[in-house]
């Protein structure tokens, strides 16, 4: 339990930094902790949260960390109740939808990095298992994300038919499929290995481009069977 002790701002402080913030021609120059600070001041009202917003960067390592951090880890910190819980939700799910409006604008082949960045902030730090399928068009543009299986906390179940069948339905060109590992190690298990055989099986018998088979860990460890040869030569856009 983290028992600092916070003081209301009475300097003005708050005001202040939010005007900085404001005037600030390049604010990629701010720091973790003090763009951490802004946040939590629009969460808990009149209240110095400098300390808490370093304190949350030193557990965490990030201000990404924090973000992603469970509910059960932020409240064990004092004054992090529901409404900074769901202003940290809104803004990975605004994060997730902006990276995914990229997606769809733009062909995943072209801005592969942004692919990584989605599918790592969507799954990474969820702690059982999650699948997650990507269809994309034929200029390999998003067109839907879909979450249809969770499982347990090392397996997951799919059912290559059924994504198949999705694809068809959706006028999918390709598919990339991707999943975390909660341990952290990105390395396939043998269930993994042969999943993947099955589906690329699948989808090719149905002229489906099987793109890649991500498997997310910590830290953005990834696995990739396409860069392990595991998978069809990724295709030239055309």
């Amino acid at each position: 339990m983290h028992n600092q002790h916070l003081i209301l701002d009475k300097t003005g402080h708050r005001q202040r930094a939010q005007d900085k913030f404001l005037q600030m021609p390049d604010t990629t120059v701010l720091p973790d902790y003090e763009f951490l600070e802004l946040i939590l001041m629009k969460s808990i009202p009149r209240i110095d949260v400098k300390g808490l917003a370093k304190d949350l960067i030193n557990r965490f390592g990030s201000l990404g960390g924090v973000l992603s951090a469970s509910p059960e880890e932020l409240v064990a910190f004092p004054n992090i109740k529901k409404s900074t819980l769901t202003l940290f939700k809104l803004i990975r799910e605004a994060n997730t939808r902006l990276l995914s409006d990229k997606l769809q604008e733009t062909p995943v082949l072209e801005h592969w990095e942004q692919v990584i960045d989605y599918c790592c902030l969507c799954l990474q730090k969820e702690r059982i298992e999650h699948f997650m399928i990507l269809y994309l068009d034929k200029r390999f543009r998003l067109i839907r994300r879909e979450i249809p299986q969770t499982g347990t906390t090392d397996r997951v179940s799919i059912y290559p038919r059924e994504i198949l069948k999705q694809a068809l339905i959706l006028g999918a060109h390709a598919v990339i499929i991707t999943h975390n590992h909660p341990s952290g190690n990105s390395d396939p298990s043998p269930a993994d290995l042969s999943m993947t055989a099955e589906l690329y099986k699948t989808l090719t018998a149905g002229n489906i481009l099987f793109l890649d088979h991500l498997i997310i860990g910590e830290n953005r460890k990834i696995y990739s069977f396409s860069e392990h040869g595991l998978l069809n030569p990724t295709p030239t856009q055309k």
